[in-house]
């Protein structure tokens, strides 16, 4: 993924280093073991909008590529009015999707997302006629 940030490109990528990076920030301990868990809270906090967890997201994609972009640099791009924010977060879900380290994961992760959505939407619409 590419982004041109104050008229210079930057790439990101989303792979096994991207993971790892995530995973060492998030993890659970279950019988001894220790679980990484980042994309597991990433993905839900993009889907929801969370613009903090979007330029940390993008600043780790960036680790790994050359130019290096700075925190600050991303977070005042996601400032800018100019910036297409909604598209930027479709971006990265896409790309997140595309990714050989994070393809399978975030596939089932965005399908159980969109099932609870559902599933809370049917709930509501069953609330609402229950008070009429």
């Amino acid at each position: 993924m590419e982004l041109i940030i104050n008229e210079k490109v930057y790439n990101f990528k989303f792979g096994i280093g991207f993971v790892r990076h995530l995973d060492g920030k998030s993890s659970i301990k279950q019988d001894g073991i220790q679980f990484g868990i980042g994309l597991e809270t990433l993905i839900p906090n993009l889907l929801t909008g969370n613009t903090v967890t979007l330029s940390d997201c993008l600043f780790v994609a960036n680790m790994t590529e050359k130019p290096r972009i700075t925190q600050d640099q991303l977070d005042n791009y996601i400032d800018d009015e100019e910036t297409n924010i909604d598209s930027l977060f479709d971006d990265v879900l896409e790309e997140l999707k595309k990714s050989n380290a994070t393809k399978k994961k975030a596939e089932k992760l965005l399908e159980n997302y969109q099932k609870e959505q559902e599933r809370l939407e049917a709930m509501e619409a069953t609330q609402i006629q229950a008070t009429e």
